[in-house]
């Protein structure tokens, strides 16, 4: 347990780890922050929050854990600045969904000194942000990656585990690098080809969609400020696996264009095949 929990980012994903840890009883108090005012105010009038501060050094002072739950391109940034005013036994973690430009830049400005610093991603969300959308439930039996540093304490990443696996999730661990090569694939590529497709249709189309479209181009309801720094941060991972992609609508194209049924059969059952596996 953590006397002391400090969000950095009170949206959806901050505040639904704020009522998870309300609800598991984890955590003494629960300080937020956040740049947008409305966003900070309603954590508190939500019950996500004890209290809330205007100034992020304020706000971690007294933090036993700081959970940095902000767009991926401020993520470093916050944690250097929050390093000169945390305690010297604070631990940090956070929620960005790519970790080797983050990990890199620590790595720069920290040298082998600096705040302990857990990389984690939860692998929960929804199109939908803001704490109004924060849910209690949403790491339960959910993944979440930790992508600890070469310097990363045994000790704090066991305590860390404690702390995601207290509100829900499931663990696993990968290196940087592997996260990003891996999301690229299973979560930002899907992202990216939702956006395009979403983005071919004229409104005339409308009235046309149905379940299919509607389930394939879900998350293109997403905020596109926040994906597009997604994929700019992971940007070399992603064009190869748009590649790959390419590939394969090339392989499909080739069979229908050539009338090679059987070819085209082979692809969409073996597709059929890996998506059944999916839970």
């Amino acid at each position: 347990m953590f006397e002391t929990l400090a969000l950095v980012g009170t949206g959806m994903i901050g505040g639904s780890i704020g009522l998870a840890c309300k609800k598991s009883a984890q955590v003494g108090r629960i300080i937020g922050y956040d740049t947008n005012p409305e966003s900070l105010e309603a954590s508190r009038a939500l019950g996500i929050c004890d209290s809330i501060e205007y100034k992020l050094e304020n706000a971690i002072k007294e933090a036993d854990l700081v959970v940095f739950s902000t767009p991926v391109q401020v993520i470093a940034e916050e944690i250097i600045r929050a390093a000169k005013s945390a305690k010297s036994t604070a631990l940090f973690t956070d929620t960005g969904s790519t970790k080797a430009e983050i990990c890199k830049s620590l790595k720069t400005n920290f040298k082998n000194t600096g705040p302990i610093y857990v990389p984690a991603h939860p692998i929960a969300g929804s199109e939908k942000n803001g704490p109004t959308a924060a849910n209690a439930e949403l790491f339960k039996g959910k993944l979440t990656i930790l992508c600890p540093m070469e310097n990363t304490p045994a000790w704090a990443l066991d305590k860390v585990s404690g702390f995601w696996q207290s509100i829900g999730s499931r663990i696993e661990k990968l290196s940087p690098e592997e996260h990003d090569g891996i999301f690229a694939f299973t979560s930002h590529l899907p992202h990216l080809i939702a956006y395009a497709l979403a983005g071919l249709l004229e409104p005339r189309h409308i009235q046309f969609t149905a379940g299919g479209f509607r389930d394939t181009t879900r998350v293109a309801g997403s905020d596109p400020i926040l994906w597009t720094e997604i994929f700019k941060a992971n940007k070399g991972p992603l064009i190869n696996a748009l590649r790959g992609f390419q590939d394969g609508l090339n392989r499909m194209e080739s069979a229908l264009e050539n009338g090679d049924f059987e070819s085209l059969k082979a692809m969409l059952a073996k597709a059929q095949q890996f998506r059944k596996t999916v839970q």
